[in-house]
């Protein structure tokens, strides 16, 4: 493409100081290992998210649970190699996977992830609730 990381870096600064974008770190039992990995990029206005580019509806809705969440204390995410993830981890206590249509399943999923970083409070946060279960949260719920 032709542009350098650092004129990367630059963009994103920018745009998450003019208050279009919040970008959110890995968490890591390593700190050398937080500095290596990508940040994610969110927008703080899902309109905005929505006009640019083909986002899945799977892809606002996380948006959108972000746009809560950044409310409510620090939030980061978390990675492993295999590409397994949490989508959000609030104040390193609270793990959060976000799913249009959330299953048991996905809970046992960040729950062992979850596991990884002691972490003992996991939750599924659904945009159907096609079935209520201990840890989901209706994505309607969140303010």
């Amino acid at each position: 493409m032709g542009i350098t990381r650092q004129t990367v870096e630059n963009y994103l600064e920018l745009l998450e100081k003019s208050y279009l974008i919040r970008t959110i770190p890995v968490l890591s039992a390593s700190p050398d290992r937080e500095i290596v990995k990508a940040r994610k990029v969110y927008f703080l206005d899902n309109g905005i998210a929505s006009s640019f580019g083909e986002l899945s509806s799977g892809s606002k809705f996380e948006n959108a649970v972000f746009n809560q969440l950044m409310h409510k204390g620090e939030v980061a995410y978390y990675q492993l190699k295999t590409g397994r993830e949490i989508d959000f981890i609030l104040d390193q206590s609270h793990c959060f996977e976000i799913k249009e249509t959330a299953t048991e399943s996905d809970l046992k999923n960040v729950q062992s992830l979850a596991q990884n970083l002691k972490i003992d409070k996991s939750y599924v946060i659904g945009r159907h609730p096609s079935k209520i279960f201990d840890g989901f949260i209706w994505g309607g719920f969140l303010r």
